[in-house]
């Protein structure tokens, strides 16, 4: 039968005194911004989102308080030349050390004594082999070079050295000559005019393929890590020490002698600094853009400022109640909890929706202005209440799971709905009410209906709904395309992925996991004596997911014995190598003759190598080719730029190699090494406060995906059941955040099929509600498949979000067809169609507003629930009348 409305005792209080509900509204809605500005807290850290009492949480705690904070700042630094990387660290280890009160402490293990004087011992006995053969060969053309480094002794000394093979046909003299000219070829070939590719580490350590070996790499990059003084209970814990550190790095890169150096920070803390700021910075962004298109939205859809102003009223008196109850209930707020604002936005202006269009439906039919808000507030009342009790269940289930960031989200969000629907069952008949009387009246009334049944008549939902069986079939089709996508979607483990693109502490957080030398990111295992760490060193070290392990044992060097008597040899090939300092000396007018000298003779060389058909002549012959265009190269600019490149050439070679000839032969100075003399900055990071051990335990593949990170946890923790660490812990983290969520989304639903029941009491129509959702369910999914979207520990949160609002749809339409005797095209087409569609692109609005996020996180949020709104207003506009139309007969 029609929709009838009782008198409503709720319209007759508010309407007796619409001043007094106002007034009280704002003044309550003051008092809660003020009350959440004191009050609110932030929670920045990972950690503080995942249950207290898990066990991998207990372990990590364990190891905290044995060990401390171990969370740092990560200075990376970088290039080419060691040597220079070397110096830039110590400049920027000596600038950190001149800041106060910023950081607990700085640690640069590249500038102790320790590992500069006995570095080499921690390298294998066969690379050190491989150095000893190296400067053995280079030998003949350092000690001239070192002498008086130059292009011209360079050229001299080979060619020397190649008229001494060809006198005496010396196999020895032939191999070295070989490596010296295959090292150099690798230099002229990328001489680009302005410099030289190579540099003297190619001789000094590098091993004649042209492919660097692990000592020419070493020191290449540098590694600095600070502790930081946290700001507990500020949304930027560690902004102080994270913006000194970079204003220190970047003063130090400004340097001329530092150029070619590149750096930059890393870490735990300024990863999650980077996540905290940037997403605060994109939720502000697209708090105020979901706001502005949302005013927009109802302005086009009320054609009249007055419902515009009493719905916004409305609607930002519930989110500054909510605020206060967040407050209240929970204290603080997480990277998670952060958006509920935005949620509400779109969740709350929906009730005033259906509210207003209803009024307006009623103007339209001739009721009274007063008589029209009685109406909208009534006819809707129990649809709202059971559309926010299922976006409030949906939420609610939150805090049934066991991620308490996931928990707290729910908590605060649930009563913020209850808030919103409460706001429009009070302050918004209120508005309405006040501004009643700065309404034009209308020019006549029309039959109830008329207009939105013309809507129906249109062509388009004409054809659309005349065909109930085509669009049903069309509906099953689509999602049954989509099932595979659905249950093939994978979940993205990869927190960085969540971080905004291009973010410097990204790119080297990923350095720092190729890095063998300094990787910064390892499980944690804990030794209670020297004798269990070599233990479970040596079987850590069998695993195939372990690259290495580092410990206290570990800083004591292996094979000392072979090792230093390697040293000792290379100190007696490297004895006469001594070095004066570099000058700038080309000596002009002898060059053109030492040239052509030399390419004589290295032609000689070739063609004497061919006619003995040795395998050295392919080699020298290349060198050959590549010595002519380094010539040509300098004919074309003699007239030009010759000198000036040949300065360059000469310079990127020679100018350090005296520094770096005297750093070589210090390194070569080792003495053993016994734990006593491992230094107290260095032990006291492997050694607790009741003396147990630490363990690093380095992963051979990048552990940023889920199968290789399983993998690495599940094979350590085969060894040492206990093992903690990041990778540990964000394995554990998203686990148990995953299957929070996929909890939260089947109680949601069991939630919600009760809700059905009781709305409709009826299996069939509550069965007829679900299918869409289930259908919109599944596009959405394969939407996010062709779009490249996977689910993640951000986005994952629109799966139960997605039930509660989808199925407020099935809730308006289906009542409202059952209340009265409209078609479902006439409902669909009428101020509860109209309201499922502004409802809809306000959810769309809001969240799509998060679309504009650099934070990848926060825009997939935005992405996911905006396919998600497409789909579910497709669905429920199209596929839900023809259910209806087919088998929604009415009953009684």
């Amino acid at each position: 039968m029609p929709d009838t409305p009782k008198p409503n005792r709720l319209f007759a209080f508010i309407a007796g005194r619409p001043r007094l509900i106002l007034a009280l509204a704002l003044l309550f809605s003051a008092l809660s911004v003020i009350y959440t500005k004191k009050n609110m807290e932030f929670l920045t850290g990972r950690d503080d989102l995942m249950p207290k009492n898990a066990p991998f949480q207990m372990d990590y705690q364990a190891y905290r308080r044995e060990f401390g904070d171990q969370e740092e700042i990560v200075a990376v630094i970088e290039s080419d030349d060691a040597e220079k990387s070397t110096r830039a660290a110590d400049a920027l280890y000596q600038r950190l050390n001149r800041e106060t009160g910023l950081f607990r402490d700085v640690f640069y293990p590249g500038g102790l004594p320790f590992f500069r004087r006995n570095g080499l011992l921690f390298m294998p006995v066969e690379d050190l082999q491989r150095l000893r053969h190296t400067l053995t060969m280079a030998a003949p053309v350092l000690k001239n070079l070192a002498a008086s480094p130059s292009v011209q002794t360079l050229f001299t000394s080979l060619t020397g050295q190649i008229d001494e093979y060809l006198a005496s046909g010396n196999p020895a003299s032939l191999e070295s000559l070989t490596f010296m000219l295959t090292t150099l070829d690798k230099g002229f070939k990328a001489f680009n005019g302005t410099g030289s590719a190579m540099t003297m580490d190619s001789f000094l350590k590098g091993g004649g393929d042209g492919t660097p070996s692990a000592l020419e790499n070493a020191g290449k990059q540098q590694v600095i890590t600070m502790r930081p003084v946290k700001n507990e209970g500020s949304f930027l814990a560690s902004e102080k020490p994270i913006k000194a550190a970079r204003a220190a790095l970047a003063e130090i890169l400004k340097r001329p002698e530092f150029k070619g150096v590149t750096a930059g920070l890393t870490g735990v803390p300024v990863l999650e600094y980077e996540e905290m700021a940037t997403s605060q910075r994109d939720i502000g962004i697209a708090t105020i853009l979901s706001l502005s298109l949302t005013v927009i939205l109802l302005l086009f859809a009320f054609r009249g400022l007055l419902n515009v102003i009493s719905a916004m009223v409305s609607l930002i008196v519930g989110i500054c109640l909510s605020f206060g109850f967040a407050t209240a209930t929970v204290g603080h707020l997480n990277i998670l909890s952060m958006v509920f604002a935005i949620m509400l936005i779109g969740l709350g202006i929906e009730y005033g929706i259906q509210v207003v269009l209803r009024y307006q439906e009623e103007v339209r039919g001739g009721s009274s202005g007063l008589a029209a808000i009685e109406t909208s507030l009534t006819a809707n009342m129990r649809s709202i209440v059971m559309a926010a009790a299922t976006v409030a269940l949906a939420f609610a289930t939150f805090a049934f799971t066991d991620f308490k960031g996931i928990a707290e989200l729910g908590v605060i969000a649930a009563g913020g709905v209850v808030i919103c629907v409460i706001a429009t069952f009070t302050v918004l008949p209120a508005m309405m009410i006040l501004l009643e009387r700065f309404r034009k009246p209308q020019s006549g009334g029309i039959s109830p209906g008329q207009a939105p049944a013309d809507l129906a008549e249109k062509p388009f939902f004409r054809a659309l709904f005349a065909n109930p069986r085509t669009v049903v079939a069309a509906t099953l089709l689509l999602s049954l395309a989509c099932l595979y996508p659905t249950l093939t979607m994978r979940f993205d483990y990869n927190l960085l992925n969540l971080q905004a693109k291009g973010l410097q502490s990204v790119e080297y957080a990923y350095k720092l996991m190729r890095s063998k030398e300094n990787s910064g990111y390892f499980a944690v295992v804990i030794a209670r004596n020297t004798d269990e760490a070599k233990q479970l060193t040596e079987r850590l070290e069998k695993l195939p997911s372990v690259d290495h392990v580092v410990s206290l044992p570990a800083l004591v060097p292996d094979h000392q014995q072979a090792k230093l008597a390697e040293l000792a040899a290379i100190r007696q090939v490297m004895a006469e190598v001594k070095p004066v300092p570099y000058e700038e000396n080309l000596r002009v007018m002898e060059l053109p003759r030492v040239f052509e000298t030399f390419r004589d003779r290295v032609g000689k060389l070739k063609t004497a190598l061919e006619a003995r058909k040795a395998p050295e002549a392919k080699p020298v012959g290349a060198f050959l080719a590549t010595l002519d265009g380094f010539f040509a190269t300098l004919e074309k600019e003699k007239d030009k730029n010759a000198l000036g490149m040949l300065r360059e050439f000469q310079g990127g070679m020679f100018a350090e190699l005296p520094a770096k000839l005297a750093m070589m032969k210090e390194s070569l100075d080792a003495s053993p090494v016994v734990e006593a003399d491992v230094p107290a900055e260095l032990r006291q990071r492997f050694v607790g406060k009741s003396g147990v051990l630490l363990l690093q335990v380095a992963p051979k593949k990048e552990v940023f995906e889920r199968a290789p990170l399983r993998e690495f946890v599940t094979q350590v923790r085969s060894i040492v059941p206990h093992a903690t660490g990041e990778p540990v812990m964000v394995y554990e983290s998203l686990t148990i955040l995953r299957d929070a969520y996929l909890k939260a989304f089947a109680y949601a639903f069991f939630g919600i099929a009760v809700i059905l029941l009781v709305n409709f009491k009826s299996v069939r129509f509550a069965v007829i509600g679900a299918l869409p959702l289930a259908a919109g369910l599944l596009l959405m999914v394969g939407g996010m498949r062709l779009a490249g979207i996977s689910f993640n520990s951000a986005n994952v949160i629109v799966l139960p979000l997605i039930l509660g609002v989808g199925i407020d749809s099935a809730i308006y339409i289906i009542n409202r067809y059952r209340q009265g005797n409209e078609t479902p095209a006439q409902v669909a087409t009428r101020s509860a169609g109209i309201g499922v569609f502004l409802n809809a692109l306000t959810i769309l609005f809001s969240f799509g507003a998060l679309m504009v996020a650099h934070h990848q996180g926060v825009f997939s949020i935005g992405a996911v629930m905006s396919l998600g709104m497409v789909a579910s207003v497709a669905v429920f506009l199209a596929f839900l009348p023809a259910l209806l139309t087919l088998w929604g007969k009415r009953e009684g």
